[in-house]
């Protein structure tokens, strides 16, 4: 019954992703069928509202040129004196919006009302007037209005009724719509400078005529696209389109799954891991000339859903591009984010489903339960059990840790072609569970992933972290092998280590791992006494107890690792007795001092 419910959340998606691409569809139909710019902008206005749901207000603003400010020209949710709103380039939000060219998702009031903390007193007295001051602006977007590199205005959209930024499917449609918002008004301002200047009718209608062609061929192309990922023919199949359609050749670099479409190309195979670590945070197409095994000069577009990157289109050469090949990229780009986030969220639900599926087997303590829930995930259980959990840190974006994590999944499926194991991500985490007949099995699979996570550690600035645990297998005690793993993860944690850490290599510091660092801190500072809690004066003794100890007492390779005298660490050591009020010759006072020091290296060194 659970898989028939996801089945249908996945068919009411693809229905609504239908139903979206079909109002985009129609709304630049609409758009360019007049060329008045009063009449664009406010039916730009009104299928922003049918687009995007969730927008109670909004306005558009062009740049006037004479007086250097971004004017009001069409609205919704606001009242007349909107119009009076103008901005200069760098104020507030949408200042700093045309300004950038970038695109402002702001999800919280807190942080919306900081980010217009530069707005004139004029302005925000305006903006209140017009509506704002009845109701609190719970959620912002804001997207530069741009035709190629020519920055015209902005668009912004307010959310008056909770705290939410917009999916990543609206974000996908609103990059689309704002496209050709932007050509539609290009277009209609040009015949606007038509009827103003009849002197140079010729010219411009020329130019009119031209930036039709390119409107209606932009248009033709992205309907196109549109109409093959509403037919769910597929990433492939889209891809071999843009490629058709296209005067250069071009590839598409998959940051998932480490692969070129829509067939593998060697160069590219090669020098491919170096492509993302390039352009995993770049938003802007580039030239780029890598050289090595392989040297490689060619343009690559990144693909990206908001802060995730997805992955890059590639075309050899140093060449410029042709206007249709630029068309059709950008045209193409979003289409492709779109289906690769359709891909994404079925992936995500087979994983929840397994994620529970494991859940459900780890809490089984009945031995032949247990074996028949293992069968069910996939598994033949043999003699010996490793449970591996992986752990991607170093980026405070969750969505693009996510995608990270996903990224290093996929390599580790191409990797590890062994039976009998269970390779899912939930969150940030992946969870490898495996069962295997002989020692030496269990050591080579394991090798694999340690070798992975050393490969992806050298190369990336999101790291990974692994804690496993083996041992014999016994049916109905999974569970127990999951908690090691975790307490082994932990560890590294604790210490802040990137890398692989094994369960039984933990020793006594499983007694710790569950205590507060205020805990810790507190029995350090109360066995070291002044060495701890003033280390500016008895920094030198506190460093010597600390070898000390790690010699196992040995005045004479304690001395020569200090390099004193032993007559000197004699007196040393009585003064650190007195201090600490210990005597080392008495058993448990030497064994409180030895817990201090390991403690000391465990969780501050």
């Amino acid at each position: 019954m659970k898989n028939e419910t996801q089945l249908h959340h996945i068919d009411t998606d693809a229905l609504q992703v239908q139903h979206d691409m079909e109002i985009l569809m129609e709304s630049f139909r609409v758009i360019t069928s007049t060329l008045e710019l009063d009449d664009v902008l406010k039916k730009i206005m009104h299928y922003a509202s049918d687009i995007f749901r969730t927008t109670d207000a909004g306005f558009i603003q062009l740049f006037d040129e004479r007086s250097k400010k971004l004017i009001v020209k069409a609205y919704v949710g606001f009242s007349e004196q909107i119009r009076s709103f103008q901005i200069s380039i760098g104020e507030s939000i949408v200042g700093k919006v045309y300004r950038d060219g970038s695109v402002r998702l702001i999800g919280t009031t807190k942080e919306i009302y900081e980010s217009m903390g530069d707005i004139s007193e004029e302005n925000l007295n305006i903006l209140n007037a017009a509506g704002a001051s009845e109701r609190t602006i719970k959620s912002l977007l804001s997207v530069p209005i741009m035709f190629g590199d020519e920055r015209i205005g902005v668009m912004t959209l307010h959310r008056f009724d909770k705290e939410e930024l917009p999916s990543e499917r609206d974000l996908l449609l609103l990059q689309s719509f704002a496209s050709h918002v932007a050509a539609a008004i290009h277009n209609a301002q040009l015949h606007e400078e038509v009827q103003k200047n009849l002197g140079e009718v010729t010219h411009l209608l020329t130019k009119l005529e031209e930036t039709n062609e390119l409107l209606l061929q932009r248009t033709e192309i992205h309907n196109h696209l549109t109409r093959l990922s509403i037919e769910n023919r597929g990433l492939k199949s889209i891809i071999t389109e843009i490629n058709h359609l296209m005067e250069s050749s071009i590839i598409y670099a998959d940051y998932l799954e480490g692969k070129c479409y829509p067939v593998d190309h060697l160069s590219f195979e090669k020098v491919i891991a170096d492509l993302f670590v390039l352009f995993r945070s770049k938003t802007k197409p580039a030239y780029v000339s890598i050289s090595g095994d392989v040297d490689l000069s060619c343009y690559v577009y990144p693909i990206r859903s908001g802060s995730v990157f997805l992955g890059c289109l590639i075309i050899e050469g140093t060449g410029p591009l042709s206007m249709t090949d630029r068309l059709i990229i950008e045209q193409g780009a979003p289409i492709l984010a779109l289906e690769i986030m359709k891909i994404r969220s079925r992936t995500d639900i087979l994983y929840r489903r397994t994620f529970e599926k494991y859940q459900e087997f780890l809490k089984i303590k009945n031995p032949l339960h247990a074996e028949m829930a293992a069968k069910d995930l996939g598994i033949d259980t043999r003699s010996f059990i490793q449970t591996i959990l992986i752990e991607l840190y170093g980026n405070s974006d969750p969505h693009a840790l996510e995608n990270d994590t996903q990224s290093f999944l996929t390599r580790l499926n191409q990797i590890l072609l062994v039976e009998n194991s269970l390779l899912f991500s939930y969150n940030n985490k992946i969870i490898i569970f495996s069962t295997t007949n002989q020692e030496s099995e269990q050591s080579r699979f394991i090798k694999m992933i340690t070798d992975s996570i050393e490969r992806w550690n050298t190369r990336y600035t999101v790291l990974a972290r692994a804690g496993i645990s083996t041992g014999l297998y016994y049916p109905g005690q999974a569970e127990e092998n999951h908690n090691k793993a975790e307490q082994a993860l932990l560890h590294l944690k604790r210490q802040n280590k990137k890398g692989v850490f094994y369960f039984h290599e933990m020793g006594i510091g499983r007694l710790f791992l569950n205590h507060l660092p205020s805990e810790i801190e507190s029995f350090l500072a109360e066995t070291f006494s002044l060495l701890w809690t003033d280390q500016g004066k008895y920094k030198e003794l506190l460093y010597t107890l600390i070898n000390y100890v790690h010699n196992n007492g040995s005045m004479v390779v304690t001395a020569k690792n200090l390099h004193i005298h032993p007559n000197t660490l004699y007196h040393r050591i009585k003064r650190i007795e007195d201090i600490l009020k210990v005597d080392f010759d008495n058993f448990e006072d030497y064994l409180k001092v030895q817990l201090a020091v390991y403690l000391y290296h465990s969780f501050y060194k």
